[in-house]
């Protein structure tokens, strides 16, 4: 069985703008962050578009092999009003249960996506997604997963850390605390490139990393209630999988795209890619055009409503 989990943030929720805000300027005033950093505070880091229902219905158009879809939200109020609670395929999952309460409340997409394998009924192989990555067109799973393991594409770069001088940004920061630990599991300096797109998943290998390291991995997020420096990012699982021979090698995003959101892209450029990720950016320079123009095209891409909607 291959399930499939996908993280969301309403953020028009009223009360979780408000503890939003309090944490933020509790934060800035004892100088755990700066008010400035976008990658903590950005807009486009929650921004809704309106568009949820399209990523369900590209799910059970392409993806028809998918077991369950695990919806991850903060709590209740986070539901989408159109979710049909009652699918038995659909299964909501709130931050409190699987996040260890410390850490909790959470702004952060690290933590939550870094303790996804404690879901209790997930199955052993499945895809994470964001709500920004899209199936266009159908997918067959062996594209993720063969011989019962996860498929990675093997791509090496040269062993080096990232100059955070050079490269502005926390998120940099964050991946050399993964290199760092990816040395103190394997002792192995081996970098790979990046793909922000669906991963192949082992939740019993991941299980085993969150047990073994179970305090020291909670230090990395304690700090703050936002990304920080200090976190670690779950795609250090995909890069242990391939360092320690669990995945197979292959590529899985052939003909795959990442598209930073502006007015002037041309959506039917990208209709014929299996999948796409549609990023919302700080370059981002007109959200109501880029809206009604992204929503046009995955109206006219997935016009049927899927069973996941009431």
């Amino acid at each position: 069985m291959i399930d499939i989990v996908i993280t969301y943030v309403y953020e028009r929720d009223k009360k979780w703008t408000q503890e939003f805000n309090y944490y933020k300027q509790k934060e800035i005033l004892e100088k755990k962050a700066e008010k400035t950093n976008r990658q903590a505070f950005g807009i486009e880091r929650t921004r809704e578009w309106d568009i949820l229902k399209y990523w369900f219905r590209a799910v059970e158009k392409n993806c028809s092999w998918v077991n369950k879809i695990f919806l991850v939200v903060q709590n209740e109020r986070h539901i989408p009003k159109w979710i049909d609670r009652n699918n038995p395929k659909l299964r909501i999952v709130f931050h409190d249960e699987y996040i260890p309460k410390e850490l909790l409340p959470t702004f952060n997409a690290m933590p939550i996506g870094f303790y996804i394998s404690n879901i209790k009924d997930l199955s052993n192989n499945y895809i994470m997604c964001d709500d920004d990555y899209y199936f266009l067109n159908k997918i067959e799973k062996d594209r993720f997963f063969k011989e019962n393991k996860p498929v990675h594409k093997d791509n090496p770069v040269p062993y080096k850390k990232f100059d955070t001088m050079v490269i502005n940004g926390v998120f940099w920061e964050i991946l050399n605390n993964d290199l760092d630990f990816e040395y103190k599991i394997t002792g192995k300096e081996i970098k790979y490139g990046l793909y922000h797109l669906p991963e192949a998943r082992s939740k019993e290998y991941e299980q085993d990393i969150l047990n073994k390291y179970a305090e020291e991995i909670k230090e990395h997020f304690k700090t703050s209630k936002f990304r920080h420096k200090t976190n670690l990012c779950s795609y250090m699982f995909s890069d242990l999988l391939k360092i320690e021979g669990k995945a197979i090698l292959d590529d899985p995003y052939t003909n795959c795209r990442y598209v930073s959101l502006k007015s002037d892209i041309d959506f039917n450029e990208y209709a014929n890619n299996d999948i796409v990720c549609f990023n919302d950016t700080e370059i981002l320079d007109d959200y109501n055009l880029t809206k009604k123009k992204l929503t046009e095209f995955l109206e006219k891409k997935f016009p049927e409503k899927s069973s996941y909607e009431v």
